[in-house]
């Protein structure tokens, strides 16, 4: 036979079929082969089927534990500092262990570790924030002369500022001679992630060489912290933009409740022919939602399937959250039935959307039904169903499933789950009780819930305890305008003028300024927004006397204002007027006027629909003949024929 066609040892050509596998299934296929043939494993071999098993979503770390500790071929730190990479990704305290194992292992067998071995060890013990490993670790890095190699120092940064020491992690950084860009950015990076944005932003000041992570860091850190001006006038000042800067910027204007400004960067991104990413498209959804720009929200639906976007986990349930919270809750469980791989997070988005929508009963049916699937609920799934009891006032059910969080699921209550058992309480006028829970909570309860009843108080009108609860937040939640507006409001409706006014000069001596009452419409996919007594629309005009229009008509069935939270000592017929221009029915009556007969006007509002305006908009959808759907603070609210999905329950 001549040389040229001589036979390829068998082990060459495994360790090549290796090299060509694309799955870990074919990986174990051929291995078994090479074993089942009895052909020798040289060293070269491991490499592709440990890296792939250690490194790969789709591998399998105990594969290339099994291969590690059962091979006969000498030991190659390659493969070890693989194997504890791969174990480092995966952030649990059993792989922390077995890394360290993995580690000792090698130094029983006269292997020595080198920069990388620690670099990921390092990285294993900041993903498990091991304060106490990672400083015995940093001991022996010290020893074996690895102090001062950049991999190690960047992160050893990088564990300290996980950990919440940035002190060590800058004592680490300033007693280094050999500082690359990865140094300089994991410092900033563990400013930015400890609150401290300043000390980030001076660091970003003298770096020697930037780069997109440099730019990035420090615009996330601004927009985390919510100084999103601050980050606009960076990102405009970016010598280059990569997508992460896009997808940081709409996210932080969407995240801030600058919903129509991340829908404004989009369309600037679109001009430059940028292909938005999964992230670009939830924040869009979340803005949309917001904005309750149900036609905006149904073009990025029509876009993810056009271009054949993978519809994941994370952007089906922000698609479900967005039709529900622009009040189509027919699309968001269209959406919702037509994925195929749901989980927790797709029935939570359902089940929150079911609950607001008035439709509590289908939200414990898919709850149950989530659970009979073997999806076990999380914290927010609680969130979800315990907010479903208190749109419909079943307090057992609540009680039910409060209980069953940790008896069943061992998930321990947080504030936001006493939140909804207050507010529970509170909706169904159990106001004593609901008290007495707040007594017994085993945690020091914060304002939020305070607030809940004391919102509850002005709703069933018990104002010794409205008032007491009402004084109370006043001065221990000086800054929220919402608890002097109540605690005003309660005084003005049990008679109480001078009270009221006492605490309008408060919040007036304390500089507090009342977030006015917002209502937004969406009319061919332009957003339009309305305050009350609004007069800056171009069509002020038109609207107020088709507003006047109406009152007659609806006055014919019985509309009488509801005025007795007024607190001006002024006529009725004034009163009347006070409260006759809420910025929702100016939007009403804009809808009404720009929209064809028999169309849906959706409308969204920043706080609570009050009882005058929840009577008129009953009316308006009888006399006009109109479905009417207003989205208030915690509520949506589907008028029609006279009636609301909410019952009047809210």
């Amino acid at each position: 036979m001549p040389a040229a066609a001589a036979a390829v040892p068998p082990s060459i050509a495994f360790t090549s079929l290796l090299y060509k596998c694309k799955a870990i299934q074919q990986f174990k296929q051929t291995h078994t082969q090479l074993i089942i043939r009895g052909q020798n494993h040289p060293p070269k071999s491991f490499r592709p089927i440990i890296s792939f098993s250690s490194l790969n979503p789709h591998g399998d770390i105990n594969y290339a534990l099994l291969l590690l500790f059962q091979s006969s071929t000498p030991p190659q730190i390659f493969l070890f500092n693989t194997v504890i990479r791969g174990l480092s990704r995966l952030s649990r305290p059993h792989y922390l262990s077995t890394s360290l194992h993995l580690f000792y292992r090698l130094i029983d067998l006269n292997v020595a570790p080198n920069n990388f071995t620690f670099t990921f060890l390092f990285q294993g013990c900041a993903s498990c924030a091991h304060f106490d490993l990672g400083t015995q670790l940093h001991g022996m890095v010290v020893k074996n002369s690895f102090a001062y190699d950049v991999f190690v120092k960047n992160s050893l940064i990088q564990f300290y500022s996980v950990c919440g020491r940035v002190r060590d992690a800058r004592w680490v950084f300033d007693e280094s001679d050999d500082l690359d860009v990865v140094s300089w950015n994991s410092m900033i990076n563990g400013y930015v992630r400890n609150g401290e944005i300043l000390e980030g932003l001076k660091l970003f000041d003298k770096m020697p060489q930037r780069n997109d992570v440099s730019w990035n860091s420090i615009l996330g850190g601004l927009v985390r912290f919510g100084s999103v001006d601050d980050a606009c006038r960076m990102f405009n000042e970016m010598p280059k933009r990569s997508l992460v800067s896009w997808v940081v910027l709409i996210s932080g204007f969407a995240q801030n409740g600058r919903s129509k400004e991340a829908l404004a960067l989009f369309r600037e991104m679109q001009s430059l022919d940028l292909e938005p990413n999964s992230a670009i498209l939830v924040s869009l959804l979340s803005a949309c939602a917001q904005l309750g720009a149900l036609d905006y929200g149904n073009w990025v639906y029509s876009y993810i399937q056009k271009k054949c976007i993978k519809l994941d986990s994370i952007l089906c349930a922000a698609l479900i959250d967005m039709y529900a919270k622009c009040g189509s809750i027919v699309l968001a469980m269209q959406v919702f039935h037509s994925y195929g791989d749901k989980d927790v997070s797709a029935y939570t988005s359902a089940i929150f959307g079911l609950a607001m929508n008035g439709h509590s009963i289908e939200a414990f049916q898919l709850f149950e039904n989530m659970k009979s699937k073997g999806i076990a609920p999380d914290s927010i799934s609680y969130i979800a169903v315990l907010s479903a009891c208190s749109h419909l006032g079943w307090v057992e059910k609540g009680f039910y499933y409060f209980h069953s969080m940790f008896d069943v699921h061992g998930i321990k209550p947080e504030l936001d789950h006493y939140a909804c058992m207050v507010d529970l309480l509170g909706r169904a006028g159990l106001l004593e009780e609901a008290e007495n829970f707040i007594a017994s909570m085993p945690m020091k309860p914060d304002n939020v819930i305070w607030g809940t009843l004391l919102g509850a108080c002005r709703v069933h009108r018990n104002a010794e305890m409205g008032q007491r609860i009402g004084n109370m937040l006043v001065e221990s939640d000086q800054n929220h305008d919402g608890r002097y507006i109540l605690l005003s409001n309660i005084y003005a409706e049990t008679m109480k003028g001078e009270y009221a006014e006492e605490v309008r000069k408060t919040m007036r001596k304390r500089k507090i300024k009342r977030a006015p009452g917002c209502s937004l419409i969406e009319l061919d996919g332009v957003v339009h927004e309305f305050l009350a007594g609004d007069r800056s629309h171009e069509k002020t005009r038109e609207i107020y006397q088709f507003w006047e229009e109406i009152v007659k008509k609806i006055k014919n069935y019985g509309y009488n204002a509801e005025t007795r939270s007024v607190t001006f000592d002024i006529e009725e017929e004034e009163k009347e007027t006070v409260i006759g221009y809420h910025s929702e029915k100016l939007a009403l009556a804009f809808g009404l006027i720009c929209t064809k007969p028999g169309s849906v006007i959706r409308i969204v509002k920043n706080i609570r629909i009050c009882s005058d305006c929840h009577s008129a908009m009953k009316l308006v959808s009888k006399v006009f003949k109109r479905k009417i759907s207003i989205r208030d603070r915690k509520h949506y609210h589907h008028f029609e024929d006279g009636s609301c999905s909410c019952l009047d329950y809210w």
